[in-house]
């Protein structure tokens, strides 16, 4: 019995952040169970050229990754001046995160609290915010156990990324989740072309260098997903760095639904995103996110697929002040 909710709590962090970003996140909306319809099959991941990767130990290199976070935010802004175009392969659209805009501005002073539920079970609650200005964002995401899942496995994960013109530049992940610690940060460094990945609790610093585009964290990546078009049929695809890894998320819309939400019927549109990463996406089933089907694309709902039942986030109140 205690191993049952064990793997229960375990997926906790997973759903939280899911609702956030995507799928592309493990965050976390309001709304029915639904009738599964026939889905599209995932496109396979697209592998990246690896970059070449420095490693040295933290205590040598604390000098390094500082002076990374103070990269000149003007020079980030000039180099958003010339968009890549996108780019169409094997009718999946790709994404580039850089524009002329900061297209994160309209999510400013946004908040989504979310409960979780386990086979109809309350399991826990994630709180979503962003804050911010038009040249610096900043994303939050809280995942916390409930009271009664807390006695078997206690979670509480904390994961904030800082955009600045458009561009991920700073992420940090910091887990609590039964014995398991963890405390994770990203430093995304374009002007120098390197990603900086500082594992604290091991002690350790690894160095991406020659990063020739741009690479979202899981949580910019979410909200970067709902700025972009999505149709029925037509694969999005988003460039992700997570944990160490890079790796392109591939999200696919499945089908358009009405949801009943407070009385009312919601259009959304549902997407299923491809994720093979850890960090906040780590999973074993599938991901389904329902956005609603308008300029704001938020997050509704969220249903996890495990080897016991599902895990569901539900979207309980938001606000934008």
């Amino acid at each position: 019995m205690k191993l049952r909710w064990i793997i229960v709590a375990l997926l906790i962090s997973v759903a939280a952040h899911v609702s956030i970003m995507m799928s592309l996140g493990k965050i976390q909306l309001n709304l029915p169970s639904f009738d599964f319809i026939e889905t599209f099959i995932f496109q396979t991941k697209k592998e990246h050229p690896k970059p070449k990767i420095i490693e040295k130990p933290e205590q040598q290199q604390q000098e390094t990754p500082q002076s990374n976070k103070n990269t000149n935010s003007e020079n980030l802004a000039e180099n958003n001046q010339k968009p890549e175009e996108n780019m169409v392969q094997n009718n999946e659209k790709t994404r580039s995160p850089q524009s002329p805009n900061n297209p994160f501005i309209k999510f400013i002073n946004e908040t989504m609290k979310f409960d979780i539920y386990w086979m109809g079970i309350y399991v826990g609650s994630a709180t979503v915010s962003v804050r911010g200005d038009e040249n610096t964002i900043t994303i939050t995401s809280m995942v916390k156990s409930a009271s009664f899942i807390s006695n078997f496995y206690y979670v509480n994960d904390h994961a904030e990324s800082k955009i600045e013109m458009g561009k991920p530049k700073h992420f940090t992940l910091i887990q609590t989740e039964g014995k398991y610690r963890g405390n994770k940060e990203t430093i995304f460094d374009y002007e120098n072309s390197e990603i900086v990945f500082i594992n604290h609790l091991k002690n350790s610093t690894v160095y991406h260098k020659g990063i020739d585009k741009v690479f979202m964290d899981v949580l910019s990546g979410f909200f970067y997903l709902r700025t972009l078009p999505i149709n029925i049929n037509e694969p999005v695809s988003i460039d992700i760095f997570d944990s160490n890894k890079f790796a392109t998320v591939v999200v696919q819309p499945i089908k358009e639904e009405k949801l009943e939400l407070s009385n009312k019927q919601v259009d959304t549109i549902v997407v299923k995103p491809q994720l093979d990463t850890e960090g906040l996406f780590k999973r074993k089933g599938d991901i389904i996110i329902w956005l609603s089907k308008d300029n704001g694309k938020i997050p509704l709902k969220i249903e996890t697929k495990v080897p016991v039942g599902r895990v569901v986030a539900e979207l309980k109140e938001y606000k934008k002040d």
